[in-house]
């Protein structure tokens, strides 16, 4: 900044100082000969010029301080008649409200006021009335005493005509509760008759309704018999015709297997399959104990077609054709076979591979039999 100042002091010399500067020799002899005055003379010049700067800063600085007081004063006089407001209206409302409550406090006087004068006519009402019924009250009394008096001198005679009257009257009642007694039991005895007469009418027609069902009940049993034989023939015919499908079948298989060479192979199978099962009849004679009773067979004769009816038939209870896939074990036990919990998995899932839970009995003779 002094620098600056200086730069400027000399500057502002002009063309007269460089004129004074570019005279002749004198001139420059006259300066080499005062250099501390003239030097001395700047400076003077530049502290002047950075004193007035400073001051003009100052100046700024206090008047932009001054300009944000006042600012700031505004905002608070604003806020001071923004408080004056809210609370001048706060002090009318809570004027409104002593002025509600106590005009609420002087209603609820009056309405205290009147209602005591009428509880205070009231008490006096029904002292006035008390007192008059008081008076009625004894009055009564006084007559009700009268006339007591009079009505004990007057009913002396009276007594006894009523003394008379009533053992009359006792007479006449104990004749009349004889006559209704001998009523009442008449009433019962018929009463007893109609109810007998009803029993007996009653027992007839249940019997006659007994009868009537057992009659039905017998034709009904003769139908169902007849139904039975009817399936009977039907599933003797049907297994017939399987059998002789079988035996198809079998000639088919046979045909085949001469065909392709695996008669032998079928020959082995078959002595495997007859091992096995003699080994489960062996071991299932052994665990008979904990078993459930099932039928034994010669150990080199298989149950035949009718038996494995016959136990198929047993386990199907409603006649249905089926048996449940749960019931597969209890059968081939019936039959004489034990199967391990994998053999029977396997025959389930061989038996029914429609996953329905259950085994039909052309299924499961078909499966036997191969």
């Amino acid at each position: 900044m002094s620098a600056a100042g200086s730069v400027a002091g000399v500057s502002q010399g002009g063309p007269g100082s460089m004129a004074g500067m570019s005279q002749g020799p004198g001139s420059v002899a006259g300066r080499s000969s005062h250099p501390d005055q003239t030097i001395s003379s700047t400076q003077g010049q530049s502290t002047r010029l950075l004193e007035a700067q400073r001051a003009r800063k100052a100046a700024q600085e206090d008047a932009l301080k001054l300009a944000n007081r006042v600012q700031q004063l505004k905002k608070e006089e604003e806020k001071a008649a923004k408080r004056i407001k809210e609370t001048k209206k706060r002090a009318e409302e809570i004027k409104h409200l002593r002025k509600r409550n106590e005009e609420h406090r002087i209603q609820k006087e009056q309405h205290y006021e009147e209602r005591n004068k009428e509880l205070a006519s009231q008490m006096e009402h029904l002292m006035t009335h008390k007192l008059e019924g008081e008076r009625r009250k004894q009055e009564a009394a006084e007559i009700l005493a009268r006339q007591k008096k009079e009505l004990r001198e007057m009913t002396k005679e009276e007594q006894m005509i009523h003394d008379r009257m009533l053992a009359e009257m006792k007479l006449l009642e104990r004749k009349k509760a004889l006559t209704q007694k001998e009523a009442v039991k008449e009433k019962q005895r018929k009463q007893r008759e109609r109810i007998m007469n009803e029993k007996a009418k009653k027992m007839e027609e249940n019997r006659s309704e007994y009868e009537k069902r057992l009659a039905d009940e017998v034709r009904e049993q003769q139908r169902k018999e007849k139904e039975l034989q009817r399936l009977a023939a039907s599933e003797l015919e049907l297994i017939q015709k399987l059998q002789q499908k079988q035996v198809e079948q079998r000639v088919a298989y046979e045909e085949l297997e001469t065909a392709l060479g695996l008669k032998k192979a079928q020959a082995d199978m078959a002595a495997q399959h007859q091992m096995r099962t003699s080994a489960s009849r062996s071991h299932a004679g052994s665990q008979s104990g904990g078993m459930p009773a099932a039928a034994s067979y010669p150990p080199d004769d298989e149950p035949d077609e009718a038996e494995v009816a016959r136990q198929f038939g047993l386990l199907d209870d409603e006649g249905t054709g089926y048996i449940g896939t749960n019931q597969l074990e209890q059968l081939m036990s019936a039959l004489g076979i034990q199967l391990n919990p994998a053999q029977l998995q396997q025959a389930s899932a061989q038996l029914d591979k429609d996953g329905l839970g259950k085994i039909s009995y052309g299924e499961f003779l078909l499966w036997w039999s191969g």
